[in-house]
Parts: C-alpha cells; sequence; structure tokens
C-alpha cells in the first residue's frame, strides 16, 4: 500500500492545486493524507472534497506535522509533497521505480512563479541541488518536498526532530543515510514549485528563516562538510558576515553554472541574500548560546 502525505499551514487554494494534480498520476497512491498544522476550516474541506484524510495537527512545526503523517499512514511505501508543489503525471512513478534500487528517493524541483525575487529564491535553494538537469546518483541528503521511502526507514531511522525549525527532512534523510540506507536522486520525478517568495523583502526574510534553521541542524551535525567553514561563536559569527556572505554568494553562482548562467549578473542581490541567511545563523547561534547558560545554571 503507498500512502501520501502533504503537510499544510493555511494555504488552502496552493493545497487544492497541488491534490488536483494528484488525480492525474499515472500510478496513483492508495491514499492521501493532508496534515494540517493550522488547522482550518478551508484547508479541512479541501482535503474532504477530494477525498483525502485528513488530519488535525495544533502543534506547529515542520518535524510536529510530518510526524503526525507519519502516524496516520497506512502504507508500508510512503510519500512526500509540500503543498505548493505540483507533480507531473509520471511523478509517483518514477518515484516507485528508483525506489527499486534505493530505499530513499527524491525527485527535483522547477519554478512555478516568475519574477526577480522568486528567481533569487531558486537560485539560492532549488537551483543547486534540484535542478531536472542535474544528474541522478547518490546524494548527501533528500528534500520532503518530493520524496518516497520505505516504512522500514522510519522503524529503524526515528522520526523527525521536531526542535529544528527546518532541515528536519534533511537531518532524517542524512541519519538514514548513516545507517545505511541507499539515497537517490532522479531529477526526472519533477514537481514544480509555487513559491510564497513575491517581493524582494519576501526573499531576504526566507534566507534569514532559512539562515536560522540550517545553523540549528549544523550546531547538531558539526561532522557535516559546510559546517566545518561556520565559526563556533555568535560573536566570530557576526563578525565575518561579510566575508561569509561573500564566500556563500561564490558557493551558489559556483553551484548553478553553467545551467543558471543569470547566477553570475544577480550576484549582488544573491549576496544580500547570504548576508540574510548569516544574519539568520547568527541568531540561531545566540539563541543556542542563550539556551546552553540557561542549562549551566
Amino acid at each position: 500500500m503507498t500512502s501520501l502525505i502533504i503537510i499544510t499551514l493555511q494555504r488552502a487554494e496552493l493545497l487544492e492545486r497541488t491534490i488536483e494534480a494528484l488525480g492525474r498520476q499515472k500510478c496513483p497512491p492508495d491514499e492521501i493524507i493532508v496534515v494540517d498544522n493550522g488547522p482550518d476550516a478551508a484547508t479541512e474541506a479541501v482535503a474532504r472534497r477530494a477525498g483525502a484524510r485528513y488530519a488535525a495537527e495544533p502543534r506547529r512545526g515542520y518535524g510536529c506535522a510530518r510526524n503526525r503523517g507519519l502516524d496516520e499512514a497506512r502504507g508500508d511505501v510512503l510519500y512526500f509533497l509540500d503543498d505548493d508543489c505540483v507533480a507531473e503525471p509520471d511523478w509517483t512513478e518514477r518515484l516507485l521505480t528508483a525506489l527499486e534500487s534505493a530505499d530513499l528517493a527524491g525527485g527535483s524541483r522547477v519554478s512555478g512563479r516568475r519574477g526577480l525575487a522568486a528567481r533569487l529564491d531558486y537560485l539560492s535553494t532549488d537551483g543547486p541541488v534540484m535542478a531536472p538537469d542535474l544528474p541522478a546518483g547518490a546524494p548527501a541528503h533528500l528534500s520532503t518536498s518530493n520524496l518516497i521511502l520505505r516504512r522500514a526507514v522510519v522503524e529503524k531511522t526515528g522520526r523527525f526532530d521536531e526542535g529544528l525549525a527546518m532541515c528536519e527532512d534533511r537531518d532524517f534523510t542524512a541519519r538514514a543515510r548513516d545507517l545505511g540506507f541507499r539515497l537517490r536522486f532522479e531529477p526526472r520525478a519533477r514537481v514544480t514549485h509555487y513559491s510564497s517568495v513575491a517581493q524582494f523583502g519576501d526573499y531576504l526574510g526566507r534566507m534569514r528563516h532559512y539562515g536560522f534553521g540550517t545553523s540549528q541542524y549544523f550546531a547538531q551535525r558539526p561532522e557535516e562538510g559546510l559546517a566545518r567553514f561556520f565559526p563556533r561563536s555568535a560573536a566570530a559569527r557576526l563578525l565575518l558576515l561579510p566575508a561569509l556572505a561573500a564566500a556563500g554568494t561564490g558557493y551558489l553562482v559556483a553551484r548553478n553554472l553553467p545551467r543558471h548562467g543569470d547566477a553570475v549578473a544577480l550576484s549582488p542581490l544573491l549576496f544580500l541574500g547570504q548576508l540574510a541567511w548569516h544574519w539568520g545563523g547568527f541568531e540561531a547561534m545566540r539563541r543556542h548560546g542563550a539556551t546552553r547558560c540557561k542549562l549551566k545554571q
């Protein structure tokens, strides 16, 4: 049996479009579970009208919502899809095929939103790691915005970390990898992402949030390659903010080339995004340090 889990928070219109696309799948899942992290009446109405199983999860957070989805799902094969991602008709089929040679598999994302801010968001997030023209292979981690896995992975790896502001999927899939489970990136399993980033201010806010959550994650997994490049103290992170942002911009440009040549021209704006990202990281480190001080008292 296959179960598809969608977590959502007060985005009924986006959710409706996502579920409608699932009705066009060549290989539809046996059940769709909508976990409402609001919860709110509009979301419930969309889910029930589409024939999905509705579960209200009032505890806010990605980890809480995804774990509720795991509790509700009855399948031994589990899909995860974000509420702002529209799947191609062969999406479930391609991921299921990828699972023949892996224990977890994830697909690619393209942007469905036009405009400068959305483009910056894509170059800063999906472009380097989830573009459909990247080669298939064994990645270090995967995203729950476009994912399939076996129930056995959950039984051995455990649940999503509910203490992380984000990167709970990166943490989960990296833990699964460390336990010997096979990860695979399948770029032909494609979804279109309708990002909520519409204005430049939205982009900066998103980068700040991502920087906060990723730095939380790196604090738990300091052995990861990128984590070793960041200062260990909040004061040093703040002092080196411009240099870290410049290095981050160079990393993004290099990872996007040659597929996305506009990354070079947009690098000054990507730099501002990286300043926001590392400011969020500084805030995470400062909060983590304050928490440790309280625990020692």
